[in-house]
């Protein structure tokens, strides 16, 4: 057992107060007689004026004494820790995903539930026990190193706050393994209400999962049939109990119509919303319940249609170019092997003219359209600096490289070229450039210097996102290469000859000026609709939704009992520790009742 507070020790002193006045009460009175038949009794009272046996069978200062001290030991808070470690160096993963911020009681988050328990286990600690703090979700965020101080480790662990990205302490784990790799006394503790295996660390899993009821807003799509609106809202109940209620939908804040669901445990249905008078940009789905989670109780998507971008193909055969470039679902793809019908009239209507290889390249360019040139010569753009052979090549640092960059992979041969002024590279050989794009004289032109057969860099995950973003930037008008995200995730924003620095209502209606185009916008932790406000006047939106895989994790407990020889799962749902107050409280008061009906007897 260990006990909260100490200082409640100095009300021992209160003992000897209470004797001390029960030693200086008078209990015998003096009364006149007629008689000496009295006198053995008056004896026996002069006795008792005798210090100590004042105290002889006195059961009100019995109780009084007993009942400070019961006081005393409720004052301490004592506790039973359900474990500790002897470890000296010990790793706290606290999970501040979007499932932690689901309600329990008290009206108290699962994170907050956790960060009380980590609190409480901080406690259980030796003060020579070196600690380390990381919040785990989409992101892995070290928030203390390796301290001793104890005010500063439960400071950080009051600071974690809950987001509403999907995610679990799964990095927080790799960051473990490393400090694992040079620390065998490392002790790895979680707090979190995802199914996770420690592997090959020794540790201890607090799991806050259990089973609650909520109902969740999966998504909501709308399409256009002349003009009319048809929306849909997929609505799934997470709960054990049969539930029912309203969807309201939303067009750009007014209340277009609401619509009705009944479902079973874990069941999902759609509920539609049909001939929509509305030509607004931002729809909003919201359900209408009281649940566990109200993060997935909201939903929004973008009703404009986009422009969906035309690509024309020129090659003989390229399956992984061609795969990758289907997976933009704002482009319409048409490929032809035939250079000969390539003329300027029958390409006037393409947003992206890409040629790949050397014997597609036609006799004479379209005039109009954004150009890729795959492993070929266009001779009027720019010139080829050299041909290297069996070489490697670089992803450098760039807009179209974002988080796939400083990768190398070799070529048999690939063309070269000094890199434009009008350009950015984003493949280097050396010094000189084997990819770039950009704006030369009001067309974007870009440039792969090698055959895509001839490298094995088509098999790496980088290639479909490479081509995603060259095709996004290239491929039609539109500064937004998506209209719908996850919380956290990112939006590549593209450039345009006619747009320099547009600027972006954030949903709480801050307006946030951006850097120079493309770029990838990243702050999208906030749930909702972000309008992109371009210098023409126009408008291009995008939607944030909360992703509701973190609503499926909620339901049930997902982590039981041991999961190996060094892990032990611990369920905390409702704390880490087994606190004595309530009981000594009852205790005490009941001690109060028993010392007041021993009073009135006397």
């Amino acid at each position: 057992m260990r006990f909260m507070h100490l200082w409640p020790l100095f009300l021992l002193i209160l003992i000897p107060v209470v004797i001390i006045m029960y030693l200086l009460k008078q209990k015998a009175v003096t009364h006149k007689v007629p008689s000496l038949f009295l006198w053995s009794e008056m004896y026996r009272n002069k006795e008792s004026d005798t210090p100590w046996e004042k105290l002889k069978k006195n059961r009100l200062l019995i109780i009084q004494i007993f009942t400070i001290l019961v006081l005393i030991f409720c004052l301490m808070s004592p506790y039973t820790a359900q474990e500790a470690t002897t470890s000296s160096n010990v790793v706290l993963l606290i999970d501040n995903s979007g499932s932690m911020n689901t309600v329990m009681s008290n009206k108290k988050t699962r994170l907050d539930y956790a960060k009380n328990a980590a609190k409480e286990y901080v406690k259980t600690l030796t003060d020579e026990t070196s600690v380390t703090v990381i919040a785990c979700s989409d992101r892995t965020t070290s928030l203390l190193s390796g301290s001793i101080d104890r005010s500063a480790i439960l400071s950080a662990i009051e600071s974690i706050q809950g987001t509403t990205l999907a995610g679990d302490c799964s990095g927080g784990l790799s960051v473990c393994q490393g400090l694992a790799a040079g620390n065998t006394s490392l002790h790895v503790t979680v707090f979190t209400d995802s199914p996770l295996s420690l592997g090959s660390l020794t540790g201890t899993i607090y799991n806050f999962s259990a089973p609650v009821e909520n109902v969740s807003l999966d998504y909501v799509s709308s399409s256009q049939r002349g003009d009319r609106l048809t929306v849909l809202a997929c609505v799934t109940n997470h709960g054990t109990a049969a539930v029912s209620g309203d969807v309201n939908l939303y067009g750009d804040d007014r209340l277009l119509n609401v619509s009705s669901y009944s479902l079973e445990p874990g069941k999902s249905d759609i509920v539609y919303f049909e001939s929509l008078d509305f030509n607004g940009t931002v729809l909003k789905a919201e359900i209408e319940a009281a649940d566990a989670l109200i993060l997935d109780n909201t939903a929004y998507c973008i009703s404009s249609a986009k422009k969906s971008g035309k690509v024309l193909l020129l090659t003989e055969r390229n399956i992984y170019l061609k795969k990758a470039i289907e997976l933009n679902e704002n482009i319409t793809l048409h490929e032809t092997n035939d250079p000969e019908t390539f003329s300027g009239n029958a390409t006037e209507g393409y947003d992206l003219i890409i040629i790949d290889g050397q014997e597609m390249l036609p006799a004479e360019l379209p005039s109009e359209g954004n150009l890729i040139f795959i492993h070929c010569d266009p001779g009027q753009f720019f010139e080829i600096s050299e041909n290297v052979e069996n070489s490697y090549l670089k992803l450098e640092d760039s807009p179209y490289t974002s988080g796939i960059s400083d990768f190398s992979f070799g070529v048999t041969s690939s063309l070269t070229v000094d890199q434009p002024v009008w350009a950015k590279s984003f493949i280097s050989s050396g010094k000189k450039s084997a990819g770039f794009i950009g704006d030369n004289s009001g067309r974007k032109i870009g440039f792969i210097g090698f055959d895509l057969h001839s490298t094995d860099l088509p098999l790496d995950y980088r290639f479909p996102i490479l081509i995603w973003n060259m095709i996004s930037e290239m491929g039609n008008s539109d500064l937004l290469a998506t209209s719908n995200v996850y919380c956290g995730e990112s939006v590549r924003i593209n450039s345009s000859l006619n747009e320099t620095k547009p600027s972006l209502i954030l949903p709480n209606g801050r307006k946030e000026e951006l850097s120079a185009l493309p770029l990838l916008y990243k702050n999208t932790d906030a749930p909702g609709a972000y309008m992109l406000e371009k210098e023409d006047g126009s408008v291009e939106a995008f939607a944030v939704n909360f992703n509701t895989v973190e609503s499926r994790k909620i339901t049930a407990s997902a982590i039981t009992g041991n999961t190996g020889s060094n892990t032990l799962v611990v369920d905390a749902t409702a704390t880490s520790a087994k606190n004595y107050r309530p009981l000594i409280i009852i205790i005490l008061l009941l001690i109060l009742t028993i010392e007041w009906i021993v009073y009135i007897k006397d």
